[in-house]
């Protein structure tokens, strides 16, 4: 099992921050992709199951900028670790704001570290 911190960062027309929004343990990126967007944390909303059902595809680009194939939104935020890492995002219409999720591999964590970490509530379970 593996320790990854969650990312947020929300953008809006007066102020944007960045924070880790929690710490989950998780066996693999794609049990995080499905916590964040199950959106389980209260105030938390994510949107990806909406993009998902919408079926776009996105190219893919090799060095050269060049197409190499396409992927679906649920197979680029695997590959990329969440909007966070998408150097591609186009920001508009702020006015309301946006806010988007990310997550970073910090590396293994054990069973008595994971029961440490529950039992002072600065880690969660996926």
């Amino acid at each position: 099992m593996n320790l990854y911190r969650i990312i947020v960062q929300h953008f809006s027309q007066k102020d944007s921050h960045t924070s880790t929004q929690a710490y989950l343990a998780a066996n693999n990126d794609e049990e995080v992709y499905e916590w964040i967007k199950a959106e389980k944390l209260e105030g938390m909303y994510v949107g990806w199951n909406y993009n998902e059902e919408d079926g776009n595809t996105f190219d893919i680009y090799n060095d050269d900028y060049s197409v190499t194939g396409t992927e679906t939104f649920r197979e680029k935020m695997l590959r990329i670790k969440g909007e966070f890492n998408d150097e591609d995002l186009e920001l508009s219409d702020l006015y309301y704001g946006k806010t988007i999720y990310g997550w970073e591999e910090m590396g293994p964590i054990d069973e008595r570290q994971l029961k440490v970490g529950k039992q002072l509530q600065i880690v969660l379970e996926a």
